[in-house]
């Protein structure tokens, strides 16, 4: 009976803080890991969704551009010369033309005679100096007070918009009043007056080498710009022309010079946008392939590996990337190519060459086209990349199918945090109580024990008074 006692293991410590422990950790493995798991792979998704909206958005940006038909309106200038250079307005019409004999349009410039301070009196007395340019007069009034430095500021407020007045030291004791008309062309001739009875200073009338040898000189006279345009000689006031062909404009810039120029379609503009396009485009998909396929033999597992929705984004683009239009014309046919691993390469030497053998049907099958009919219909028929960057819109717009799936990503981790915090609390509240008990049961166990060492000790006592 001694040894079925001893065997109840009663007082030995096995209710312990360090078996409810066990016990927790258990139940947390159970039930709160698979959670915290839950939430890792959401956040993963969260953060691709966000690197894929990205990327799309980037996409649609490249496509967009392709897609605008303002960039087939952009052209450039060949023939461009020290002595002539020419720009072009976007959408003015390809030519080619010749610039010769180039004579440059030229400013009034006058000088007075000499006067020994810039602030010389001009006069004796009072009265009015007419200024005339360009087919205008201006008065300029003066008193017996006035310096020379007076009257050039007295001219710059009053025909400053047409004429420039300074005085400069040309030696010791010798100051020139030096007028400049603003505008070239013959017209642009300075002269000057007095008023009937007036007093001016004759250093600043006009010169004549028998009554005035002293008067205002010309330093250089006022002439129009005369230049040949394919042979036929034209004159213009000014050396920027801008008035033969609506938004071209040829700047003349040397004596003598000639160019042969030629107004052509930008191509290089759209080369480096189909260039940026294809970059964009293997950035896009290369993330795509690593976000939904499986490599068994690497241990990868693409995040959204059986994902339909973003597996069918790189099928429909290259749907449309693979399309043939109307006209015959598709990608390859501009070295625009798709590996068999579907990575895009582009050679901007074909697509010069095939864009600029018809620009019209290239831009049409790139950005699209709109046609009126004779009956005044209009029927527009969009371009490749018009097409991909509608596409792209369905999946990067407000409310798009990306941000959709953003925002359920958003909800989802949501969720999993709300339920990972009532399991954490439920699983708390469960081992608080546990351990109330296992405290009673520890306090009873506690009791039995010191019960049954008192019945031990008075069995051994009648054992052991029996045997003596």
């Amino acid at each position: 009976m001694a040894g079925t006692i001893n065997s109840l293991g009663l007082g030995s410590g096995v209710l312990t803080s360090d078996l409810i422990d066990k016990l927790k950790a258990a139940d947390k493995a159970s039930i709160i890991t698979p959670i915290d798991s839950k939430i890792t792979l959401q956040k993963q998704k969260d953060s691709a969704l966000s690197l894929l909206k990205s990327l799309l958005t980037t996409f649609k940006s490249s496509a967009n551009a392709l897609g605008d038909s303002a960039l087939y309106q952009q052209r450039s200038v060949s023939g461009n010369t020290s002595s002539v250079s020419v720009t072009a307005d976007a959408g003015v019409s390809t030519q080619s033309f010749s610039i010769s004999n180039t004579q440059m349009a030229l400013n009034s410039v006058k000088e007075s005679g000499s006067f020994g301070t810039a602030f010389s009196l001009v006069t004796a007395g009072s009265g009015t100096m007419g200024l005339t340019v360009g087919g205008i007069t201006y008065d300029i009034g003066y008193t017996a007070t006035t310096s020379l430095s007076d009257l050039k500021d007295a001219i710059n407020a009053a025909a400053g918009s047409s004429v420039k007045a300074s005085t400069l030291q040309v030696g010791t004791n010798d100051y020139r009043l030096v007028l400049t008309s603003v505008k070239t062309g013959a017209d642009q001739t300075i002269s000057l007056t007095d008023s009937v009875g007036g007093s001016l200073d004759t250093k600043l009338l006009a010169y004549d080498v028998a009554t005035n040898p002293t008067g205002m000189q010309d330093i250089q006279t006022a002439r129009d710009a005369s230049f040949k345009y394919n042979g036929i000689t034209l004159t213009r006031s000014s050396n920027a022309i801008t008035d033969i062909t609506p938004g071209i404009t040829i700047n003349l810039l040397e004596e003598n010079g000639s160019a042969n120029l030629a107004i052509v379609q930008d191509t290089q503009a759209i080369s480096d946008a189909m260039s940026s396009f294809v970059e964009n485009y293997n950035a896009l998909t290369s993330q795509l392939t690593s976000m939904t396929t499986t490599d068994i033999a690497a241990g990868k597992v693409g995040i959204f590996n059986g994902d339909n929705t973003i597996n069918a984004i790189t099928r429909e683009i290259n749907q449309i990337i693979t399309s043939v239009n109307s006209d015959g014309l598709s990608l390859p046919q501009f070295g625009i190519d798709l590996t068999q691993e579907g990575r895009m390469s582009f050679n901007s030497s074909t697509f010069t060459s095939k864009f600029n053998a018809d620009t019209t049907l290239s831009e049409k099958f790139f950005s699209g086209m709109t046609t009126v009919s004779a009956n005044g219909n209009t029927t527009t028929v969009d371009g490749l990349f018009t097409s991909l960057n509608t596409l792209a819109g369905r999946y990067t717009g407000f409310n798009g199918i990306v941000d959709m799936l953003a925002t359920g990503s958003s909800n989802e981790i949501k969720t999993l945090n709300e339920n990972k915090k009532r399991s954490e609390g439920l699983l708390e509240a469960r081992y608080e109580a546990m351990s109330a008990r296992f405290a009673q049961y520890d306090a009873l166990i506690s009791r039995l024990n010191n019960q049954f060492s008192s019945l031990q000790q008075q069995i051994s006592m009648a054992v052991n008074g029996t045997d003596n």
